[in-house]
């Protein structure tokens, strides 16, 4: 049993290594599956969800919250996912989105450029040139995206445990590599991560659920989770009813043991709507 992040790049071809792996280990293999699924779960339009990890945000979805919302609602569907210990992610932002997850092995695929280019020629007809120029576009934007949401860059190495440079590897020899490594204790679920990994789902489900009730206040509001013990900080400009009630509602979640509210209810310099 295992959870797997596998960052790839796109037009690598590196979704077929992470299909390998997770039929070696017996385990779901996702992508773009879990955006389709959050926007069913949370009764968001699918486009909609499709288009958080696409391209650079806008001027004003920086200055909104719509895709930082829709960003929890996916995050929490695939803490679901992979609460069964049983998972292989191949999609965008996995190595962050799964990032609090204490033993999930963060794996980065680097495909030379010259192989993704050459695979967008074959796959779109377009000249090097064209390719190329794609190849950068889908990049920049990854790493803006990357900036705005975590404020961290993809391509750095420290962001992963595993990091194959793939112009020298064949795909069986670093299938062969992550199949290795997530054997070892470090990647197992034992019985001291059990609790952290509660945690971690609990924090994510959370947030979906401030993300569906606080529209363009989601950033200002803190969740800490520690052995089942939730704290709530911030301030906003909300009725203190709603708060409440949200604080009733996180009661009620499984495997909470107590909710610490700390939000104070009072004046901030702006807030955003969707």
């Amino acid at each position: 049993m295992a959870i797997i992040t596998i960052t790839r790049g796109l037009h690598s071809g590196g979704e077929t290594v992470a299909e390998n792996v997770a039929k070696a280990i017996g385990a779901r293999c996702v992508s773009s599956e879990v955006l389709v699924e959050a926007a069913k779960t949370y009764k968001v339009p699918e486009d909609k969800m499709l288009q958080v990890f696409e391209k650079t945000p806008s001027f004003w979805e920086r200055m909104t919250e719509s895709r930082r919302i829709h960003l929890a609602y996916i995050q929490a569907t695939l803490a679901d996912w992979a609460k069964d210990d049983n998972l292989v992610y191949h999609g965008n932002a996995g190595q962050e989105l799964l990032r609090e997850v204490p033993h999930s092995l963060k794996v980065r695929l680097l495909y030379p450029i010259e192989h993704r280019i050459q695979r967008i020629m074959d796959q779109f007809n377009y000249n090097r040139d064209q390719a190329a120029k794609f190849v950068d576009q889908i990049d920049d934007d990854r790493t803006k995206r990357m900036r705005y949401f975590y404020n961290e860059d993809w391509r750095d190495p420290s962001r992963y445990d595993l990091f194959i440079r793939m112009e020298r590897i064949t795909p069986n020899v670093a299938q062969g590599m992550i199949l290795d490594l997530v054997k070892q204790p470090e990647f197992l679920l034992g019985e001291e991560k059990v609790s952290a990994f509660q945690d971690f789902l609990l924090k994510c489900r959370i947030y979906a659920l401030l993300a569906a009730a606080m529209v363009g206040r989601l950033s200002l509001i803190n969740v800490t989770v520690s052995q089942g013990v939730v704290t709530l900080q911030g301030t906003l400009t909300s009725n203190e009813a709603l708060i409440e009630e949200l604080v009733e509602q996180i009661n009620d979640m499984e495997g909470v043991k107590q909710v610490n509210n700390e939000i104070v209810v009072g004046l901030v310099y702006q807030e955003w709507n969707v």
